[in-house]
């Protein structure tokens, strides 16, 4: 894909979903022997970066299978920020349990609620279970760690894994392709 190409696409995303684990999670999980999964890794520069695009008005959902109440007290945190309470920013959307086909399901029913186009949503996914939403989205993300078979399909391969740098990676690059600069924005 050229670069006109890509930054074309950019232009027109209004919304952004990305997948649980390998995408908003590294993927990697601490496991207690009595209490099952007790600790996912995850970046603060990517959250830094989901609060650039909601700064900017982008819609923001994150979606996966995983039922683990990670993602749950996350979106509460997310959603709790100064400048939603505030009104400034819309809450994030959180889907916690459908798989392959199902999150294209879910992420069409948002996208109607909120008056959007496949095309101006770009979705961030890692594997098998991401490659259909991915294939339909307006803008195909893959983390560097993601699999080869969703790569292939990917507009845009970000320098960074999942869970340490890839979501900030695409935040930037869809602030860079409508010239925003992120010195300007509200953080919080």
């Amino acid at each position: 894909m050229t670069q006109n190409n890509l930054e074309e696409k950019l232009e027109k995303i209004k919304a952004v979903a990305f997948d649980g684990d390998g995408v908003f999670f590294s993927g990697r999980v601490f496991v207690d022997s009595e209490k099952g999964e007790v600790i996912k890794e995850r970046s603060h520069i990517d959250g830094q970066g989901i609060s650039l695009l909601r700064a900017v008005g982008i819609k923001v959902a994150i979606i996966s299978s995983e039922k683990t109440g990670f993602l749950e007290k996350i979106g509460e945190k997310l959603n709790n920020l100064p400048s939603v309470r505030d009104g400034k920013w819309d809450k994030i959307a959180i889907f916690t349990g459908p798989q392959g086909s199902q999150k294209v399901e879910t992420l069409d029913v948002w996208l109607k609620e909120n008056n959007l186009e496949w095309e101006e949503l770009a979705v961030m996914g890692d594997d098998l279970a991401d490659y259909q939403m991915l294939q339909k989205a307006g803008f195909a993300v893959v983390p560097s760690q993601g699999e080869e078979v969703v790569r292939a399909i990917a507009d845009y391969v970000a320098p960074r894994k999942g869970g340490d740098g890839a979501i900030r990676d695409l935040c930037n690059l869809i602030l860079k392709a409508k010239k925003i600069d992120p010195t300007s924005l509200t953080l919080r």
